[in-house]
């Protein structure tokens, strides 16, 4: 790491978090509890530390439950789901990967109407993931 570099925080305190969203510390002590997903770290004394991951699930809640009017309930459920979609959608991002670059390979040694089709696929392929990107957003 050059010196001249910034240093960025690796983690921040209830304070900090709490300041960023414009809420109390007891609010993110209480979702901390109902919420498995936050986990910070804490000290001997019982300081909490968020990290990054912490404070992007902290900005899920918040717009699902402040912003978005969901209650905790409807928040947790919205969040498993999530969680779930991203998983579906890398396992179906990794053969969507493989089937483009089996195609790809095979696009070079056809003749015209068996390169259209295969472009065709291509293009197809291309849907499904732009259909899953939107999924995950």
């Amino acid at each position: 790491m050059p010196l001249n570099s910034p240093i960025q925080k690796q983690y921040f305190s209830i304070s900090e978090v709490a300041q960023v969203f414009g809420v109390n510390a007891s609010l993110l002590r209480f979702w901390e509890k109902e919420f498995k997903q936050i986990q910070p770290k804490t000290n001997a004394r019982g300081k909490r530390s968020y990290r990054k991951k912490d404070i992007e699930v902290i900005r899920s809640i918040y717009v699902l439950v402040k912003e978005q009017g969901f209650t905790l309930e409807g928040a947790k459920k919205a969040l498993t789901a999530r969680k779930g979609a991203s998983a579906e959608a890398g396992a179906a991002a990794k053969q969507i990967a493989k089937e483009t670059s089996e195609n790809h390979t095979t696009v070079k040694s056809l003749d015209e109407n068996s390169r259209k089709e295969a472009i065709d696929r291509l293009t197809k392929l291309r849907d499904k993931l732009l259909i899953l990107r939107a999924e995950i957003k």
